[in-house]
């Protein structure tokens, strides 16, 4: 990785990472080498024991977030002063935080509220109770009103994990329509995080 990584930092000017990352002269010249760490793996000679390709023309297809985009933009930059193709980016969304859709789930901001894969399934219960919800102060108000699909994170995570098309459509009838309150919708998030994404982990 590393002779790679020096290749790559000699075609990112300061200039470039301060724009792209709105870093000041203040910051440490750790921010500054990042930029060039983690762009590297995007490319095959950085991996030469795994992948000894010779001319390293194989191409790399990164998905992730729409947030780690910058580092990418560089990076195809880069790539044609190192004579490597240029990599893909396969944006995907970003899973909310147990706090609210505001907020990204990731462990570098455990106070947001994250379900880590190390959970066990009560611990996964009792975090997905606090999960933000978009039903309605009351159950009254919530049959009158019907929730909001759109912030509630329980729901989020049914439509995201739950393998059966069926479960999230049925979910997302009777929660509208005041039938199932959050309480329900929160215990099957949690069911749903537990069967589909750890249990197959553990």
């Amino acid at each position: 990785l590393y002779p790679t990584v020096l290749e790559v930092q000699r075609c990112i000017t300061t200039n470039a990472a301060k724009n792209t990352f709105g870093l000041s002269d203040s910051d440490n010249i750790g921010k500054m080498a990042f930029v060039a760490t983690q762009a590297a793996p995007a490319f095959v000679s950085a991996f030469r024991r795994v992948l000894p390709v010779k001319g390293h023309n194989m191409k790399c297809l990164i998905p992730c977030a729409i947030d780690q985009d910058p580092f990418f933009v560089l990076t195809r930059g880069v790539s044609e002063r190192i004579k490597r193709p240029k990599p893909a980016l396969l944006h995907t969304k970003f899973l909310p935080a147990l706090k609210g859709v505001t907020h990204k789930m990731s462990s570098s901001a455990e106070t947001n509220g994250v379900i880590l894969l190390t959970d066990d399934d009560q611990t996964v219960q009792k975090k997905m109770k606090k999960a933000f919800s978009g039903g309605s102060g009351t159950l009254a108000e919530l049959q009158a009103h019907g929730a909001n699909l759109e912030c509630d994170v329980a729901f989020k995570m049914i439509e995201v994990f739950a393998s059966d098309d069926d479960v999230v459509q049925s979910t997302a009838e009777k929660y509208l329509s005041g039938a199932m309150h959050s309480g329900q919708v929160k215990e099957l998030a949690a069911k749903v995080v537990i069967d589909e994404i750890l249990s197959p982990w553990r």
